[in-house]
């Protein structure tokens, strides 16, 4: 049965949606999604994450994906526009975080521009999340002190003039749709005398369906499976990549809820008296 919500003034929420396992979305964004009335998706959305918005919500995929058909970007805006001229809470779901390579600053601009309040939820990035669940650490004491977040292709269609400065350093370099350039990435790679540069591409990443691939970048640059490589597709390039390690945790939905602990915290002089505590496994 649905419950009506009382009506509110417009808002727009700019939701992060993870890097894709539904689990992974904020409990605040949740909560977003759960008051919606309007829902505008992205196309890397779990479908899952839809059935925690409101069951009266109008739910929108307005995706953009690499290579194929988008929706544009001045459409999104116009519904943007009808969802505030209706009253409605709005959230705007995007994957990773809104605010990397989300073009959530065109949005807000123009939540700002009609005079529709806002609110941003971060959401965990791929770019800081992706190399971890394949068991790459982006930064690591002696081997990289520092990580890159890039694209591969500019406006131009040409590789970005950061992502060939980049690679001529020691960072870890994370290239956000990357797999299009990955083998003129990694010719570059060996035009630098670094041909046995690691580069791993994680497709499908934080998904039961997760694979990585590593190589060198020598070896990259004569692969033949390239363009076969599922989408979508993150790179990791950097030493780092060498001290890759194999995750073992079991997927948490297989734990079951067990009994429920009480223990007594030290006295907090703030409070002046002993804490009970409850611990609860979910």
């Amino acid at each position: 049965m649905s419950v009506s919500l009382p009506p509110h003034k417009a808002h727009l929420w700019l939701v992060g949606a993870g890097p894709g396992d539904p689990d992974l979305i904020t409990v605040k964004g949740a909560r977003a999604l759960g008051q919606a009335q309007l829902v505008l998706y992205d196309s890397l959305v779990h479908q899952d994450l839809l059935t925690l918005a409101h069951p009266d919500a109008k739910l929108i995929c307005v995706g953009k994906r690499a290579g194929q058909t988008s929706t544009p970007q001045g459409l999104i805006h116009d519904w943007i526009a009808q969802g505030a001229q209706h009253g409605w809470r709005i959230v705007r779901l995007k994957g990773g975080d809104p605010m990397v390579f989300g073009r959530a600053g065109e949005e807000l601009a123009f939540a700002q521009e009609i005079g529709l309040g806002w609110t941003y939820v971060p959401g965990i990035s791929c770019g800081t999340s992706l190399a971890g669940l394949a068991g790459i650490p982006l930064t690591l004491r002696g081997v990289a002190s520092s990580a890159w977040l890039g694209t591969a292709t500019g406006q131009d269609g040409r590789i970005t003039s950061d992502l060939l400065a980049a690679l001529g350093t020691a960072s870890t370099l994370v290239v956000f749709m990357g797999r299009r350039r990955l083998q003129d990435i990694a010719a570059h790679l060996v035009s630098l005398d670094k041909a046995s540069t690691p580069i791993a591409v994680v497709t499908q990443g934080s998904l039961q369906q997760q694979q990585c691939f590593v190589r060198s970048a020598e070896v990259w640059t004569r692969a033949s499976d390239v363009a076969s490589l599922p989408d979508p597709a993150l790179l990791v390039i950097g030493d780092v990549v060498h001290h890759q390690l194999t995750p073992s945790t079991p997927p948490l939905r297989s734990i079951s809820p067990s009994f429920t602990d009480e223990y007594q915290v030290p006295h907090l002089p703030q409070a002046r008296k002993s804490h009970l505590q409850r611990l609860r496994r979910v």
